[in-house]
């Protein structure tokens, strides 16, 4: 029985020191499996909150000032290199003239009946022309041309905003005007131009 006992000893160890060896780190590794398929698509997650809208740009329209409290006459150009024929053709111009120097008052151009700072009236008349913008005055509700005096004219601010796309049958100026509308601007209020397109006043 003892002798029995002993041979079932050695082999367990040889069967374990045969285990050993064959776990080695030293083995090389067999080749791995094919990939399994694969698994049931999860529920989708909760949507994250929406971000804060950014301030409209302005990078398409800009402002030209003028200062014509110095001018006299019945037609007054002013030199506008801006004045491309491509802008004349597609982008929107608007024109504001300043009631009389200081004042906060901006009519835009062309007006029919314009009081001037002095309590007179005209009508107003614009020509635009490549490099060039004129101002025309006449008497109210006639052709005759009516001088103006230094001091009843301001600042003439022109403003314009680039077309960057056209809409079918519409120019570009037209698709710009439609927007200002949509969204409640009124293009005869300076102000409300102004605050729109977020220009200085």
């Amino acid at each position: 029985m003892k002798n029995v006992m002993t041979k079932t000893k050695y082999v367990l160890m040889t069967l374990m020191l045969i285990m050993a060896f064959s776990c080695s780190k030293d083995g090389e590794d067999g080749m791995d499996g094919a990939i399994g398929p694969q698994g049931v698509q999860g529920p989708a997650g909760q949507d994250g909150a929406d971000g804060q809208n950014g301030e409209d740009g302005n990078a398409n329209v800009n402002t030209y000032v003028f200062d014509l409290s110095s001018e006299s006459g019945n037609s007054i150009p002013v030199d506008l290199p801006e004045l491309t024929q491509e802008v004349i053709d597609n982008d929107l111009i608007i024109g504001y003239l300043q009631n009389g120097a200081g004042s906060g008052t901006y009519y835009p151009v062309p007006a029919s009946v314009w009081p001037n700072g002095t309590g007179g009236f005209y009508d107003i008349a614009v020509d635009i022309a490549v490099g060039k913008y004129w101002v025309h005055f006449y008497q109210v509700g006639t052709q005759t041309f009516m001088d103006v005096t230094s001091v009843e004219l301001g600042k003439l601010k022109i403003v314009i905003a680039e077309s960057t796309n056209t809409t079918t049958g519409k120019s570009g100026k037209e698709s710009i005007r439609e927007s200002l509308k949509s969204a409640g601007v009124d293009i005869n209020d300076y102000y409300a131009v102004m605050d729109y397109f977020g220009l200085d006043y």
